[in-house]
């Protein structure tokens, strides 16, 4: 048997955890007054990104996102185009030749088992004794 004394004692350890789960309750009821507010009303984000994001996106994944996969050579960003857009998005998609209408394929007709179809069961064998199946169905 193992005994605890001082700071490892259960009793301190339950003296510790009602300590701080008092101090939570005392953060969670925070007045109105104490919230900061931060006005970005005018806030304006940049149009190009900033060269941090190529950095973090070659030191992550080992791949200059800027770099054309054919020649090697520098790619320019032209603009940006949101997913809001999807006009713009199917016209120059279409204009690639890349556009194509999501058609819905007809439906299966429902099986209907002609009569040359038969069923035959099989024995097999599992390897587990007492655990037997009697066949198997095969069509």
């Amino acid at each position: 048997m193992t005994r605890y004394y001082g700071f490892y004692s259960n009793r301190a350890r339950g003296d510790r955890r009602k300590k701080d789960k008092q101090e939570d309750d005392l953060d969670y009821t925070a007045t109105p007054e104490e919230v900061e507010v931060i006005d970005v009303s005018s806030y304006k984000p940049h149009r190009i990104p900033s060269k941090t994001w190529r950095d973090c996106i070659k030191k992550i994944w080992e791949v200059d996102p800027l770099e054309c996969p054919k020649c090697h050579a520098e790619m320019k960003i032209i603009s940006f185009i949101s997913k809001s857009q999807q006009e713009v998005i199917r016209k120059i998609l279409e204009h690639l030749g890349l556009w194509e209408e999501k058609t819905r394929p007809p439906p299966n007709p429902p099986w209907d088992p002609s009569p040359e179809v038969t069923t035959t069961g099989e024995p097999f064998d599992d390897g587990w004794p007492g655990y037997e199946e009697p066949f198997i169905t095969v069509r």
